[in-house]
């Protein structure tokens, strides 16, 4: 057997690579890869594009410290949730302590329920 017999019967590693790499399985068109258009300006960030700020690091801390001091965190948490000037992110994360906040004294009331009936 010479080399070309052994190629033309292959061993289905050459031919079934070669159609795979330059046709597509489903309708025998060439493959052409997707354009990659890429960012149209690195250096700036993606939220200048018409979106808002992030919330900075010392707001944050801001934050946190506020968080701290007895019934002044409870107010804020509320007036971060639900204030108009706030940044959508701040926002939100507050929306979601207040439900989660929510949920867990809703759990703690029905299973202190159902533990005081069971005594």
């Amino acid at each position: 057997m010479d080399n070309n017999n052994f190629n033309d019967m292959g061993n289905g590693f050459e031919s079934s690579y070669s159609n795979q790499s330059n046709m597509n399985n489903y309708n025998g068109q060439p493959f052409v890869p997707p354009a990659y258009n890429g960012p149209s300006d690195p250096l700036r960030p993606a939220y200048a594009d018409g979106g808002e700020d992030p919330v900075s690091v010392g707001e944050w801390i801001i934050v946190f410290l506020i968080s701290m001091i007895p019934c002044i965190n409870i107010i804020m948490v509320f007036v971060w949730a639900f204030s108009k000037n706030e940044k959508a992110s701040k926002s939100n994360y507050f929306k979601a302590s207040l439900i989660m906040a929510a949920v867990i004294v809703g759990l703690s009331f029905v299973f202190g329920f159902f533990g005081a009936m069971l005594q």
